[in-house]
């Protein structure tokens, strides 16, 4: 009996090592280098620099675009040293705040990719 269980074991071991596949990180690691090689042949592109960009940068980009537009209206709207006042704490706050709501994006989209 000791005999036959050991060779049981054998062949069960010997099938789940068959069964798997040892060059499986291999391939992957061959198949990701030959596609960022491809992409890095392609042509360069604006658009899809800025849609590779995490939306935290890209919203934080566009919040200080806006705090900017504040900054240069500002002095023009309110008189006085107030209006710098205004418009210098709205660019930081207006980045921040896009800084926020792409945060928020990435992490509903690493939610969404998780879930599906």
């Amino acid at each position: 009996m000791p005999g036959q269980d050991a060779d049981r074991f054998r062949k069960i071991r010997d099938q789940q090592l068959h069964a798997r596949d040892p060059l499986k990180k291999q391939r992957r690691l061959d198949r990701e280098i030959a596609s960022k090689r491809r992409r890095m042949q392609g042509s360069f592109s604006f658009v899809r620099m800025w849609n590779e960009l995490p939306h935290k940068w890209r919203s934080a980009f566009v919040g200080s675009l806006i705090g900017l537009g504040i900054l240069l209206a500002a002095p023009a709207l309110i008189e006085g040293t107030w209006g710098v006042c205004v418009g210098g704490a709205a660019l930081p706050f207006s980045a921040l705040i896009g800084f926020m709501i792409g945060r928020y994006q990435d992490t509903m989209q690493d939610i969404h990719d998780d879930l599906h």
